[in-house]
């Protein structure tokens, strides 16, 4: 297990950190941890290990993480994520529905239709997605359903983005609908074959990426939508993401879609701009009444 650690470790590096300096500290920390831990096992289900060797790698995983539960003894490595959970009170169960998902993802190639890799999605990153309002500590139904569709909206647009990469693993999670309503062959996607056809079925998916974050944040209260900074800021960036991979007419083949540090900065910035102004307006319209 010694290469699974170095990869727990040394995962710190995502697209979206820069946006976990709004956070105090404790709370940054928990979020990194996390996803360091979940990064981990997501790596080992993506390695080119044998099925057997993957499965289990997992099923030692799963047991490391009930020792953290039950106080048993764990590996140095897991040290700060198990104080995290027990600091802020995360839920196991959580943990348990990705690894679950995770374990799902090593022999399938496709999905049928959009509701079933939805549902994966749900498994996969609203579970995510919920413990980070249990990190933010927020609660309430709205929190919960925004988590839900941010949480589904977000792996929809990491696997547009990675289209061409999970093909050359022989993973096609486009839907099969989705593609055969746009007359797009599965037999392209994975020959990497850039079509007209592959770009209508890529913008129905963007579109519906839109409308899960569009419908999640406006139920969501000025405090809420404060409170959720952190994650609004994500959805942002994934929303520029699917902006420049409209400019390119969605071809993800050619070359793999990417936002620049400074473009990513530049709309964590409005959107903290734009949140704080929200709330203090909000707070004065309360004060006056």
């Amino acid at each position: 297990m010694t290469d699974f650690w170095r990869k727990l470790e040394s995962r710190s590096h995502s697209n979206l950190y820069f946006a976990l300096a709004l956070l105090p500290a404790k709370k940054r920390e928990a979020f990194r941890d996390v996803y360091r831990f979940l990064r981990a096992a997501d790596d080992v289900v993506d390695s080119d290990l044998p099925e057997g060797e993957i499965r289990g790698q997992l099923t030692w995983w799963r047991n490391e993480l009930d020792a953290i539960y039950t106080g048993m003894t764990i590996q140095p490595a897991t040290q700060r994520l198990s104080a995290s959970i027990h600091a802020l009170g995360l839920s196991k169960t959580h943990f348990s529905t990705i690894l679950d998902a995770l374990e799902a993802d090593i022999s399938r190639t496709s999905f049928r239709t959009r509701t079933e890799l939805e549902a994966w999605c749900e498994a996969v990153s609203a579970s995510l997605a919920h413990l980070c309002i249990e990190i933010l500590e927020l609660s309430g139904d709205v929190v919960r359903a925004y988590a839900h569709d941010v949480g589904v909206a977000l792996q929809l647009a990491n696997i547009l983005r990675d289209v061409a990469e999970d093909a050359r693993r022989n993973k096609v999670y486009l839907p099969i609908d989705t593609l055969q309503a746009a007359g797009c062959s599965i037999e392209d996607v994975r020959a990497c074959r850039y079509t007209p056809e592959f770009a209508v079925a890529a913008k129905a998916l963007a579109e519906r990426i839109r409308e899960l974050i569009r419908g999640a944040r406006s139920r969501l209260t000025p405090s809420e939508r404060f409170g959720l900074l952190v994650p609004q800021v994500w959805a942002d960036v994934y929303l520029a993401l699917l902006d420049e991979l409209e400019t390119q007419r969605f071809d993800v083949f050619s070359r793999r879609p990417y936002l620049s540090r400074s473009r990513k900065l530049l709309v964590a910035t409005k959107r903290v701009a734009r949140e704080k102004g929200k709330s203090l307006a909000h707070f004065a319209f309360s004060e006056s009444v």
